[in-house]
């Protein structure tokens, strides 16, 4: 049974957090899990929300848009879709209104990307169809 607890937080865009810290609370569909170092291991799905952790500096944030929390043999891995890491609860909420916007902008780009690939294929299709 290990006595150190390691929190590991990644998304797509990268690595968030890496850090040794004393205890993790998250919530999963089934209400909030604490988690200490020694706790047995398990898995668990992350709905869109917050995961907070204690260390040596104090408490910290971690807001997640969905994921998946590992624990194994002492380390506590997250992978989320989107991750923001602060220690300051009204800061976090600042980035979280940060991370959506850029969320959105990234699917009114991806909207815009697949009308035009729709509009270029009609295009040659018609072209075709004419010669």
């Amino acid at each position: 049974m290990t006595r150190v607890l390691r929190l590991s937080v990644r998304s797509p865009r990268g690595l968030h957090l890496d850090a040794e810290v004393d205890a993790i609370t998250a919530e999963d569909s089934s209400g909030w899990v604490g988690v200490l170092p020694g706790r047995q291991d398990f898995v668990a799905v992350l709905p869109p929300g917050l995961l907070l952790f204690r260390d040596s500096d104090g408490e910290g944030y971690v807001a997640v848009a969905g994921g998946l929390l590992e624990l194994r043999q002492g380390v506590c891995r997250v992978l989320a879709r989107e991750a923001v890491v602060d220690r300051d609860l009204d800061a976090i909420s600042a980035r979280v209104g940060e991370m959506r916007s850029g969320v959105r902008d990234r699917g009114d780009r991806r909207r815009r990307m697949v009308d035009d690939l729709a509009r270029e294929a009609l295009r040659r299709l018609e072209l075709e169809v004419r010669t």
